[in-house]
């Protein structure tokens, strides 16, 4: 069997097991804790490469940003005004800048760039692999585990097996190490020993550091950055072409984008049509269940998209060797489900909004915003303005309610001012609990649930039809999934092309920077997917 039809099989076969993710969501008040940009997810990924000594991947996002030279300045300047950037960053940011702006203007000299290609990534756990039969299932490039840790010793014990019978059979070749490190010392430690194991071989793929291990999921965005500015740095001092490879989520949330903009990145992201990574990749691990003759049992597939041979080796790179030339990356296309409605979502911080304007900006809806935590005069400020104004003009609405809940008694008096907030309004959408704040994700998932669950029957036991909303780290993280089955679902996820949830959603929250005629500023965007009006009034609900 072919390639092309054994990757077919495999994706078939595939088990999916839904990837989670963290937006920061933006519905903050002066007297409301913005969610922190330093949160990250726990739970279980599928967008993991090494299933080996290590423990099974578990994974973090926040929503990722494009990069371009501006949004690498800005970042910069972030880490600068922090206050912390001079005494603490453990390396010169303004020197990675202009590393990368070296490398991008070499990169543009280097004829024959980009290419795809079809590669695997294998280590021990592969045995054996019969190279002459994976070579001729069309697979162009293999990248092999030289080990993991911090000592020589922890060779992958067929890494010199791989490397050598791979490239008799014409295939290129990279390696990968997986790293344990938990300080700048220790990635340092494991630089060097990869460095012992790989110095007698030649590459035309690049060297990995594979930065992804659960036990690194609580170091600091600055520590993980200065960790693979350690590692790389090292191994490019000594020749070869350094770099980086975790899963989408951890790239998005754990590593600053001067650093990310610097090496060259290798993202892993299994069972969906695109990446969930909006920055520049030069490889896509898609699979960690492909077949391929030559190799028992499964293996990761990749995507490349530079043509690294005629980067990393160019005195050898024969362009011969390499049809297919492309003038830029040929990155997978996803289109983005826009649903059935487009919506805003909005609270005192939008200010005086033009109504008329929004409507005939072709916003459907409005979620407004009814108040904030246990107290009476805890009511946004333009609530009952924005609920005049979208009757008036025949939006349909829904509220939410931002929660500092931290017992099942918080979250019932919050659900009774919030009744009381909303009495005599009739909404076509449901009432939102937006639970997200710091004090309460501090709690264990049992009593989050609890007050979840206390907010929304009491809400339902009202009359109303009600939500949960969140960014979706939290929801996949803090929240018993039953839930979803009883209550509405409304997920924040921005800059990526489907929200990484895997229960029912009927709405999207997925941009925090929108644009809107009649709004001043920012606002949320967001999609619908269940026809909450027709449902509604079907019920007789929210005041139908």
């Amino acid at each position: 069997m072919k390639l092309s039809q054994r990757l077919l099989s495999a994706v078939l076969s595939c088990v999916f097991i839904g990837s989670s993710v963290i937006s920061q969501a933006a519905y903050a008040d002066e007297t409301e804790t913005t969610v922190s940009t330093d949160i990250y997810d726990t739970t279980t990924s599928t967008e993991s490469k090494e299933e080996s000594e290590e423990t099974t991947v578990t994974e973090a996002d926040r929503t990722s940003e494009t990069i371009s030279e501006t949004t690498v300045a800005e970042a910069m300047g972030a880490v600068i005004a922090a206050g912390d950037a001079a005494a603490e960053i453990p390396f010169n940011v303004f020197e990675i800048y202009a590393a990368h702006q070296g490398y991008m203007e070499n990169l543009k000299k280097t004829p024959y760039k980009y290419r795809r290609a079809e590669g695997i990534d294998v280590s021990a756990w592969q045995t054996e692999i019969d190279w002459k039969q994976v070579k001729s299932e069309g697979i162009d490039f293999a990248i092999v585990r030289a080990g993991y840790g911090k000592f020589a010793n922890q060779e992958d014990k067929y890494f010199d097996r791989n490397v050598r019978q791979a490239q008799a059979q014409g295939i290129e070749t990279g390696a990968y190490w997986y790293s344990y490190a938990m300080n700048v010392e220790e990635a340092r430690m494991e630089a060097e020993a990869c460095y012992e194991v790989i110095k007698d071989y030649d590459f035309t793929y690049p060297v990995y550091f594979d930065i992804e291990d659960p036990t690194q999921q609580n170091l600091s965005t600055k520590e993980i950055s200065a960790m693979i500015e350690t590692f790389c740095s090292y191994l490019q001092d000594r020749g070869y072409y350094a770099g980086l490879y975790s899963y989408s989520n951890f790239l998005s949330t754990h590593v600053y984008p001067s650093v990310l903009a610097k090496y060259d990145i290798w993202v892993a992201n299994f069972a969906v049509a695109v990446p969930a990574y909006s920055s520049e990749y030069g490889i896509w691990q898609y699979s960690d269940c492909g077949l391929v003759d030559g190799i028992e049992g499964v293996v990761d597939l990749n995507h490349a998209y530079v043509n690294y041979p005629s980067i990393v080796s160019p005195n050898t790179y024969d362009p011969s060797k390499y049809p297919d030339i492309t003038e830029g990356p040929v990155y997978p296309v996803y289109e983005v489900d826009k649903g059935i409605a487009e919506g805003i979502d909005i609270s005192q911080w939008q200010k005086d909004i033009n109504w008329e304007k929004v409507k005939n900006s072709g916003m459907k809806f409005a979620i407004i915003r009814a108040g904030y935590g246990k107290f009476a005069d805890q009511v946004d400020r333009d609530f009952e303005k924005n609920m005049k104004e979208t009757e008036r003009l025949g939006i349909d609405r829904g509220v939410y309610w931002y929660s500092y809940a931290t017992s099942v008694a918080d979250a019932e008096l919050e659900a009774q001012v919030c009744l009381d907030t909303i009495k005599g309004y009739k909404l076509e959408y449901p009432v939102y609990f937006d639970i997200e704040d710091e004090v309460i994700r501090k709690l264990p998932k049992s009593t989050v649930t609890a007050i979840t669950n206390a907010f929304c029957s009491k809400i339902e036991s009202a009359g109303y039809m009600a939500g949960i909303t969140s960014y979706t780290n939290f929801l996949n993280t803090k929240i018993d999934q039953s839930l979803y089955k009883k209550y509405a679902v409304w997920v924040a996820h921005y800059n990526i092309f489907r929200p990484q949830f895997s229960k029912h959603y009927g709405m999207w929250q997925y941009n925090n920077k929108g644009k809107i005629d009649g709004i001043e500023g920012d606002v949320d965007c967001d999609y619908l997917y269940d026809d909450y009006p027709s449902i509604i009034k079907e019920r007789h609900l929210n005041g139908y």
